[in-house]
């Protein structure tokens, strides 16, 4: 016997219930919705309100406890480097040995730069200065400052007598570079392909080497003609002294006793390869801020040239030896200063992001400079910033424009003429040297339409 199955129909209202409960179910899971959507952008708001918060408590911060000097407007660039400060009190006396062809002209603009903004004096020569000099005496120095904070500009080094001129608690650093990649830069910037043509730079080279008889230098003699700035240009301008190596009778002792009095003398020893995370390890040791260390690339040439053959690059190497040695030792010791250094490479990487910025604050475009080299060209607004101008004047004008200003040596008369001088419109005038704002962080005025908010 089969069951019977049954099936009822639902009734008009019963199908009417089941929609309402339905329909109802659907309204309390959209207004759920909404009640997360509107949750959602409070909590943003709210994590936005507190950002904006935090970096005013920030600036407030830094202009109540910062040890080290704060603009009239603290910005961007106060939060930035509140977020990498440390107790310290910034460097006032710096010795700069300037190095040939390893990045030294970026230094020493930083440098200047340095000065003027932070009110510190320069030593400096007597108005019109020359790259030429290489001895260091009291008759040379400007009249009426034989004492300043900071001496960067080139010159063989001299211990004593900077010490005698720097005031007292002086730092002193400098910076080397791989000595082959120096000597092809040397001999490329310092056209010494005109003394010795030939139809590729590499072959110029070698007639350099073949005429002269420089098997015989380091050996036999100290001499090595038209070697200047070029041939272990490194090691003479920190002072090695080659007739006293040539003729001492051990050395090997005799670069080591250098070494190791290099190492006591210099505070710090940068790396061009590492031009960067160089800056940022002189900020840390020299307690400055991030805008002291912003550079433009300056004397980078365009055609860049090279060498391929092993022969010459192992010729080069060897003449090169007192250099090696210099730069093998200090790059050692360079990178033990860094493992010391917690959290370097995440400001490395802050500072690379604000320079780039920075120099597309300043700069518009290039065109050929000197001695076939790149040459900025600033952009309306780099043109009314302190910090732009000084960052794109070749150091050799810069300080002759200082000298002007202050050597009390030079007639007031003059200035119009000397005026005349300098009057290119991406490079320090005298009448900005003089006159132009120092206080304007060119950080902020970087990053000013890159926010919301003006902090």
């Amino acid at each position: 016997m089969s069951a019977k199955i049954t099936f009822n129909a639902p009734t008009l209202s019963q199908v009417k219930g089941m929609y309402e409960r339905s329909l109802n179910q659907i309204l309390q899971v959209l207004r759920r919705i909404k009640c997360l959507t509107y949750g959602m952008f409070l909590i943003t708001f709210t994590t936005l309100i507190l950002y904006l918060v935090r970096d005013v408590m920030t600036v407030h911060l830094i202009s109540q406890q910062a040890s080290f000097p704060v603009r009239r407007r603290p910005g961007f660039a106060a939060a930035i480097q509140m977020e990498f400060h440390r107790e310290c009190t910034p460097q006032q006396n710096i010795i700069f040995t300037k190095t040939h062809k390893t990045g030294s002209s970026t230094i020493t603009n930083i440098l200047l730069r340095y000065g003027e903004v932070h009110n510190k004096t320069q030593l400096l020569y007597k108005y019109p200065s020359s790259t030429e000099y290489k001895k260091l005496v009291p008759e040379r120095l400007m009249t009426g400052r034989p004492t300043a904070n900071i001496f960067a500009q080139h010159a063989n080094f001299d211990h004593d007598f900077l010490t005698s001129h720097i005031y007292n608690t002086s730092k002193t650093f400098t910076i080397l570079r791989s000595p082959v990649s120096q000597f092809l830069s040397a001999f490329s910037f310092f056209e010494k392909t005109a003394l010795y043509p030939a139809e590729t730079f590499e072959e110029s080279i070698k007639l350099f080497f073949k005429s002269h008889g420089h098997d015989k230098y380091l050996t036999e003699s100290w001499f090595c003609k038209n070697c200047g700035m070029l041939v272990n240009a490194n090691s003479v301008d920190m002072g090695f002294d080659l007739e006293g190596y040539v003729k001492s009778a051990d050395r090997d002792q005799f670069l080591s006793d250098f070494l190791e009095k290099a190492t006591r003398t210099w505070d710090l020893v940068l790396i061009t390869e590492y031009f960067d995370l160089s800056l940022v390890l002189l900020k840390r040791r020299f307690c400055l801020q991030f805008e002291d260390i912003l550079y433009l690339r300056s004397l980078e040439r365009i055609k860049k040239e090279t060498v391929e053959e092993p022969y010459t690059l192992a010729k080069i190497a060897e003449m090169q030896k007192l250099d090696i040695a210099l730069y093998e030792h200090f790059n050692a010791t360079f990178w033990r200063e860094v493992e010391k250094e917690e959290g370097i490479f995440e400001e490395l990487a802050i500072f690379q992001k604000l320079n780039k910025q920075v120099q597309s604050f300043c700069v518009q475009g290039s065109r050929v400079g000197y001695q076939g080299t790149y040459a900025n060209v600033l952009s309306p607004e780099g043109r009314e910033n302190f910090q732009c101008i000084a960052m794109n004047t070749r150091c050799l004008n810069f300080i002759r424009l200082m000298e002007a200003r202050d050597d009390t040596a030079v007639p007031r008369s003059d200035i119009p003429r000397i005026s005349e001088d300098y009057t290119d419109p991406d490079s320090l005038n005298y009448n900005q040297i003089v006159h132009m704002d120092r206080t304007e962080n060119v950080i902020d005025l970087a990053y000013k339409n890159r926010f919301r908010f003006n902090f």
